[in-house]
């Protein structure tokens, strides 16, 4: 990847910008959606409000991933904010696996498959698709949203944690 400025080209390694974006502090969340197959779904970290009037998120998928073609199909997502202590479950929605559903408690909600245990909640609407690199951004509006008192599961440096100033003292 090489970034251009006005001046120079400055050439990026995959690595080095790896090296960089280990040191942000990311929520972790399960996207979902449901097609006549069944509940879809996978691990992201690139996840951020957008909007609050009207309120949107958007969120990032790989171009390859399925879940990305159920969402063309559907235009419908549930983001699961991931709690302390789901490293597993952020973990097994990030494999390629056919059913990562198996064993997992979740129901529907809103129409959408919402993960136990969840830090909190969004449905939304995808209104727009729009390619990034090796990723598309979902630009969705926000039609539900619930939060729990759970900490938030959080990634930095290639490790699931919670966030300092939220441990008991």
């Amino acid at each position: 990847m090489t970034i251009t400025t006005n001046r120079t080209a400055i050439p990026v390694s995959g690595e080095r910008f790896r090296s960089i974006m280990g040191e942000v502090c990311a929520q972790v969340a399960v996207v979902t959606t449901t097609t006549e197959a069944g509940p879809h779904g996978t691990t992201v970290t690139a996840f951020c409000s957008l909007s609050l009037d009207p309120p949107m998120v958007c969120v990032a998928l790989d171009r390859g991933s399925r879940l990305l073609a159920a969402v063309h199909e559907t235009r419908r997502v549930g983001i699961n904010l991931l709690a302390e202590g789901h490293d597993a479950l952020a973990m097994r929605f990030a494999s390629k696996g056919d059913d990562k559903f198996a064993g997992t408690a979740w129901t529907l909600s809103a129409g959408l498959p919402r993960l136990d245990g969840n830090a909190g909640w969004v449905a939304g609407e995808v209104l727009d698709f729009v390619g990034g690199g090796d990723h598309v951004v979902l630009f969705c509006l926000v039609t539900a949203a619930e939060t729990a008192d759970r900490r938030p599961l959080v990634y930095s440096r290639r490790t699931f944690g919670t966030h300092s100033g939220l441990l008991p003292a």
